[in-house]
């Protein structure tokens, strides 16, 4: 049976670049709708990028941009413009993740757009949001987890300065869920008053929201952490403290929480586990399972931020020494007998072959257009009504011809184009 899922009747045109525009893109296609990704002569920039493939196009292309169809449009030119003005007249949406600058240039921007196609909804994500002193600069999963604290507060360092974070790009995937959020129900409403809008997001504000527990503050009870910025941090820097040093005394204001010890992966006698014990309950059944005490279960003791540090390093000494005495398998064996939460620690390429993962198609092989196959992970839904079939990312200009014929144009407009390099396939 052929499955076309949930947004079949959704057509989305994507100025999509590197990891929050393509991801969105391929959430949706996953899901059904028709994705047109515009890519200039020399294809979008992560066609090329590291780590390349034996495909002729980079394994970070091939991951993000799935069942897409790819439409060569040289858009400094006239001519190509128009090209691209007529193709989103016919789409229900516009995902853009570029500068404004840039998209206002080549004529892609929201106010071009909206008047090609009135009941346009056009999704943009900035770096910095579309106001203020920043909204014009640029910015990149990295520089955002500087801006807004979560490099810091990893609280890891590498030769004397924060580490990043470095095992995704979490910014930029949540910034392409929250596009693809905006694409349906921006699509809902247009349909719903026959009128377009313009949806902004932007990676400042994903990495505020994935941090709304930290960022929230009661009126009038002003957190330990927060005090030790207004009145430690600057003074701390100004007076060239080690950055180990800094992030040490900014930790201690945390109180070193009682589900650090908790809620962290220990080496094992053999390799190393991740215990996720959140609930109270199953810290005082691991507790109780240990022999430990642990003092901050007592509601009636009061300590002090310095004082919970410390009681929680003292805690977690423990938990580590304990945690050394057997081998993992023996571990998570006797762990989830006990209804305790964890698991072994894995590399991301043990899962390309996990059984688990296999059986829920979350990772997939494709056949791609160079002849070969291709592995990556698979769409994030099961749908009870069928599943969207699945096509492996696109080569540059392989969709140029048919979108064009899909709109009207004839076969002789469109060979034209091709002879004036307005327009390209399979460069």
């Amino acid at each position: 049976m052929h499955h076309k899922g949930p947004l079949q009747d959704i057509v989305v045109v994507e100025f999509g670049n590197f990891v929050a525009g393509p991801t969105s893109g391929q959430l949706l296609t996953d899901l059904g709708a028709t994705v047109i990704k515009i890519e200039p002569p020399m294809g979008e920039p992560w066609r090329h990028s590291s780590p390349s493939s034996p495909l002729g196009e980079s394994r970070t292309f091939i991951a993000l941009n799935r069942g897409k169809k790819s439409v060569c449009i040289d858009l400094k030119t006239e001519e190509g413009q128009k090209v691209c003005h007529d193709i989103v007249s016919k789409a229900d949406a516009v995902i853009s993740n570029n500068r404004k600058s840039t998209s206002e240039k080549l004529k892609y921007d929201w106010n071009s757009l909206s008047k090609v196609n009135p009941k346009l909804v056009y999704v943009e994500s900035t770096a910095y949001g579309p106001k203020g002193e920043k909204a014009a600069e640029p910015g990149f999963d990295l520089i955002m987890q500087a801006y807004t604290g979560i490099m810091s507060t990893e609280n890891k360092v590498y030769h004397g300065a924060p580490s990043a974070v470095r095992s995704s790009s979490y910014i930029d995937y949540s910034t392409g869920y929250a596009m693809a959020l905006g694409v349906v129900s921006g699509v809902l409403q247009a349909r719903a008053t026959g009128k377009g809008l313009l949806m902004q997001t932007s990676l400042l504000a994903q990495a505020l929201s994935m941090q709304a527990m930290q960022v929230t503050r009661v009126e009038n009870d002003l957190s330990p952490a927060q005090k030790w910025i207004n009145e430690k941090k600057d003074s701390m820097f100004d007076n060239n403290i080690a950055y180990e040093d800094i992030q040490e005394d900014y930790s201690v204001q945390g109180g070193a929480p009682q589900i650090a010890q908790y809620y962290r992966a220990y080496k094992t006698k053999n390799g190393a586990l991740a215990l996720g014990c959140l609930a109270m309950h199953a810290r005082k059944r691991i507790a109780s399972l240990f022999n430990l005490e642990d003092v901050r279960f007592n509601p009636a003791n009061k300590f002090s931020p310095e004082e919970l540090f410390e009681i929680g390093k003292n805690f977690e000494k423990s938990m580590e020494k304990k945690f050394l005495e057997k081998n993992t398998d023996e571990w998570i064996s006797y762990l989830r007998s006990h209804d305790i939460p964890c698991e072994p620690m894995q590399f991301t390429e043990d899962l390309v072959t996990n059984k688990q993962a296999l059986e829920n198609n979350y990772v997939i092989e494709l056949d791609h257009g160079t002849g070969s196959k291709v592995k990556s992970s698979g769409p994030i839904f099961d749908v009870s009504t069928g599943n969207a079939d699945l096509k492996p990312s696109p080569l540059l200009g392989e969709n140029t011809e048919e979108v064009l014929i899909s709109i009207g144009y004839e076969k002789e407009k469109i060979d034209s184009l091709f002879q004036n390099k307005s327009i390209g396939k399979n460069i």
